[in-house]
């Protein structure tokens, strides 16, 4: 805002040269130069002195409250600027929730996404654990597993739902026919892994438990395993959502007697409080995935 015309609505207020001078953290001289020139703009006289007292004008009664209207504009400018400059809401989701709940955390429909600038930070579990650690991430969503224990003892945790992963295999495969699938059938099958070694550590105990011998094989991630399913290279247990739009080309199964379960939820870092945004979006997380379990 122009300082003249906030060196005008201060003297307005106090009535004083003296007293808008201190104020404004300048000399008095500077005040009377600002209105001086002020109505030398103008082409008025804005106020009139009486035994020292300050009085406005009828042209200084104007100019006050279109000067108001003028500070008012010019605080709501800022505000808008700054709004528009704050630090975007940062996101760290594993690869698995934000291509399978895409949908249903960033539709087009979120007030709150629409409101504050984001940016959406997808990786896998040992990369949003490194992010959290090293307190890049204030929070992450992501896979929770009870046997990482620097997961579990640093960091608060909120489940959001826990699933059941499922046993998928090519259409053509001798057991997608099979309407009951024991675990004695998965006897020296090729099994796909992914990259993640709590996940891997998790159906590797489930199996071992019941005796099941398998062939293990790594792959990268669930959309390399897909693939590798259709080309007939084995067979694997992946989260139902994450083949839910695959089925045309694998199918799965459930197999008795076998349950492996895997647990979602959002990961706080202690270091770090969330904003008002954050906090938003969060509330936005729990709203839509957390249920007692996906299957």
């Amino acid at each position: 805002m122009n300082e003249r015309y906030r060196t005008f609505i201060l003297l307005a207020q106090y009535k004083s040269f003296t007293e808008t001078a201190k104020h404004m953290f300048c000399s008095q001289p500077t005040v009377s130069q600002h209105i001086q020139q002020l109505e030398n703009e103008l082409g008025c006289q804005l106020i009139s002195r009486k035994k020292r007292q300050i009085k406005l004008t009828t042209q200084g009664e104007i100019v006050l409250a279109y000067a108001q209207k003028m500070q008012e504009m010019d605080q709501q400018l800022r505000m808008a600027v700054k709004q528009t400059q704050q630090e975007n809401i940062k996101l760290y989701i594993s690869h698995y929730i934000a291509d399978s709940f895409f949908n249903e955390l960033f539709d087009k429909n979120n007030s709150t996404l629409k409101q504050y600038p984001y940016e959406i930070n997808s990786f896998g579990y040992e990369d949003l654990k490194s992010s959290l650690v090293k307190n890049h991430a204030k929070f992450a969503v992501m896979p929770i597993y009870d046997a990482d224990t620097i997961v579990q003892e640093s960091f608060d945790i909120d489940i959001l739902f826990e699933e059941e992963l499922v046993l998928v295999m090519t259409n053509d495969h001798p057991l997608a026919s099979r309407q009951i699938i024991y675990t004695r059938d998965l006897k020296n099958l090729s099994m796909l892994l992914s990259q993640s070694s709590y996940l891997n550590q998790h159906i590797k105990q489930a199996l071992h438990q019941k005796a099941v011998p398998v062939y293990y094989i790594q792959m990268t991630n669930f959309e390399i395993i897909k693939k590798a399913v259709q080309q007939g290279m084995g067979v694997s247990f992946l989260p139902y959502k994450s083949i839910e739009d695959s089925l045309e080309k694998i199918t799965f199964k459930y197999v008795k007697g076998l349950c492996i379960k895997r647990k979602n939820g959002i990961v706080f870092n202690r270091n770090h409080i969330l904003n008002e945004q954050e906090q938003a979006f969060c509330e936005r997380i729990k709203d839509k995935l957390k249920v007692e379990s996906v299957r």
